[in-house]
C-alpha cells in the first residue's frame, strides 16, 4: 500500500509540473536576455518539440543561434519561422539568406 502511495505521489508531481511550450519559451527569452545562448537554444528547442508550430520559438531559436555563428542552422530555423508566417522573419532571410 505504501509503495502504491508513493508511486501516486510522484506521478502525480511529475504530470503537475511538466512545462508547457510556452512555459520553455519564456523561460528561453529569459537565458537569451541573460546571454545564455546556449540555455536559451535548449529551451526553445523543448518548446518546439511540445509545439511543432511555435513560430517564435523558431525565430528567436535563430537568433541565438546566429549570435553563436552557427548559420547554417539559424538559416533554417529562420526558413520554418517564414514557412509558418512570421512576417518580420521573411526580411531577415530575404536580406541575408537569399
Amino acid at each position: 500500500m505504501k509503495i502504491l502511495l508513493i508511486l501516486f505521489i510522484f506521478l502525480f508531481n511529475y504530470t503537475t509540473y511538466t512545462q508547457t511550450a510556452k512555459e520553455y519559451y519564456n523561460s528561453g527569452l529569459e537565458k537569451h536576455q541573460n546571454r545564455d545562448y546556449y540555455g536559451a537554444i535548449a529551451d526553445y528547442t523543448k518548446s518546439i518539440k511540445l509545439n511543432p508550430n511555435f513560430a517564435y520559438a523558431y525565430f528567436n531559436r535563430s537568433i541565438a543561434k546566429e549570435i553563436l555563428k552557427d548559420l547554417n542552422s539559424a538559416c533554417a530555423d529562420y526558413k520554418i519561422a517564414v514557412r509558418m508566417g512570421h512576417t518580420y522573419t521573411q526580411e531577415i532571410v530575404s536580406d541575408y539568406w537569399d
